[in-house]
């Protein structure tokens, strides 16, 4: 089992329920939020940190309603979670850096956000300023915003559910950076082997026989053996 990182990070799920947020046909910004939020938070889990989420579930969900439970929570990074619209050209990734005493460790928090979106392909329009509620947290924060999915570039670049984790996880790494957590790559589990089936291609009771036969399937590229077996 992982040693916990006695670290906590507070993810705001931008919109939820009955608000959408940014629409393009029927594309809805709350279903990508909630997809690069939850994989962000199983990324920072695996690694060992505490996650509070605003929602897991695609909920009504109030920013206003979050912030309190999250300054509670006492994180050490906030992170609200949100993609794009605006016009139909405008493209990119950009991220907001909390503007009070933690501008400075904010702007560093999404830098190295941002650095791991670019190992993405995605384009930045950089660290900004933030006028966003998330301002009224006393800690390090970023307002993240992945892309414009009502340009149809940008939005190739997460117009799918895996693509969309892949933000989640650059997300995750980003934010571990910050908090100078090795990023531990996920490994496939090897099967547990259960039963060994083998294949017996004769018996005899001369040896001398039993070597012949072995010689002839080693011969045709067949792996085999001699086995003695006494009754």
């Amino acid at each position: 089992m992982k040693m916990k990182a006695n670290k906590k990070v507070s993810i705001e799920v931008g919109h939820g329920g009955k608000d959408s947020g940014a629409v393009h046909g029927k594309v809805f910004e709350k279903n990508i939020n909630l997809t690069v939020a939850l994989e962000l938070k199983r990324q920072l889990e695996r690694h060992g940190v505490e996650v509070l989420c605003s929602r897991t579930s695609d909920v009504d969900d109030k920013a206003a309603d979050f912030f309190p439970k999250a300054k509670a929570f006492a994180p050490d990074v906030g992170i609200s979670v949100h993609t794009n619209a605006f016009n139909g050209t405008a493209r990119g990734f950009e991220v907001f850096r909390n503007t009070n005493a933690f501008s400075i460790t904010s702007a560093l928090l999404c830098a190295n956000i941002e650095r791991e979106v670019k190992k993405l392909g995605q384009t930045s329009r950089g660290v900004k300023d933030s006028h966003f509620l998330m301002s009224s947290l006393p800690l390090p924060t970023a307002y993240l915003e992945l892309g414009f999915l009502d340009n149809s570039l940008d939005y190739a670049g997460f117009d799918t559910p895996e693509k969309q984790k892949a933000f989640g996880t650059a997300y995750a790494k980003g934010i571990l950076d910050y908090l100078a957590i090795d990023w531990i790559a996920e490994t496939q589990e090897t099967p547990e082997i259960t039963s060994l089936w083998r294949v017996v291609a004769g018996s005899f009771s001369n040896k001398e026989n039993a070597v012949i036969h072995l010689n002839r399937l080693k011969a045709k590229g067949v792996e085999a053996f001699l086995l003695e077996h006494r009754n």
